[in-house]
């Protein structure tokens, strides 16, 4: 694979390739192709987020050899435990994170169990995997966040080969300008293609309706900034009280669920989601 360093005009060659085709279907291959150009990666995946609705695949190039089954659970519901998910709804900036930057400390804890397509996987970057998802990559996030969509492009390398380094976090950074206003664009030429069906806000409605039969007011609204990644701090700057406060409404929450731990909180709204889902 040929990269900026043997060709420096790689990325120009490709950017204008770019450019031709934002109004194309053949956008999403394009841009990887040009960031493969770029840096190095074994395979990519691109995803559209629109407000809660479940997120929509536009692009994958798994080989063969991978079970792509794990792109069709992910998409049917352990997208709401997703990190790049929750930073989305929170109000991700664009730019290029680290997977593993975007989840929360103690994200993923043992007990939570495979019920919900979700395997223990302590060896990979947040310690859980999708059922189905190929192991052993790291992965890198590239967003462009436009209103309440965030068009997400994912790369993976094998951590065998050394995964990914901050030389190489730098060097998409650097065109994250001109990558972040073709991923914008594409989204904005290709809007109702891409996504022409209702918005699917069965999530909205389940966030706002967990716990609705034993949990205050307070005490959802709260248990819901947590299923949304926020942290105890960020809770209390949100709602305006002490994180002490915080603290105390959480505590109580889990008590009435009789649970003891996010994990746990976790699994409970997963089989909320599941049983909505279908």
């Amino acid at each position: 694979m040929t990269s900026i360093e043997d060709d420096p005009l790689s990325w120009d060659r490709h950017l204008a390739r770019m450019i031709e085709r934002v109004d194309s279907d053949e956008l999403p291959a394009q841009l990887v192709a040009g960031l493969s150009g770029l840096i190095s990666f074994t395979m990519a995946t691109m995803f559209i987020m629109r407000g809660q609705s479940r997120p929509i695949c536009i692009y994958e190039n798994f080989p063969d050899s991978i079970n792509k089954i794990g792109i069709e659970n992910f998409v049917s519901g352990t997208y709401v435990l997703n990190p790049v998910y929750r930073a989305h709804l929170n109000g991700i900036k664009q730019g290029v994170h680290r997977f593993r930057d975007l989840a929360p400390d103690d994200y993923f804890s043992s007990g939570f169990t495979e019920t919900h397509k979700v395997i223990l996987a302590p060896d990979e970057e947040i310690a859980h995997l999708t059922e189905g998802w190929p192991r052993g990559f790291e992965e890198l996030v590239i967003v462009a966040p436009i209103g309440d969509v965030t068009v997400e492009i994912d790369l993976y390398r094998r951590y065998k080969d050394g995964g990914f380094s901050q030389a190489n976090i730098d060097i998409l950074s650097s065109r994250m300008q001109v990558i972040g206003a073709i991923m914008i664009k594409f989204w904005q030429l290709r809007s109702d293609k891409l996504a022409p069906n209702p918005r699917d806000n069965s999530i909205n409605d389940i966030y706002d309706g967990f716990g609705a039969d034993v949990l205050s007011l307070r005490e959802r609204e709260v248990i819901q900034y947590v299923l949304r990644g926020h942290s105890s701090g960020s809770i209390a700057l949100n709602l305006d009280v002490s994180v002490t406060t915080i603290k105390t409404h959480r505590k109580r929450a889990y008590s009435k669920l009789k649970i003891s731990s996010q994990s746990e909180l976790f699994s409970m709204f997963l089989n909320c989601a599941k049983a909505s889902f279908g």
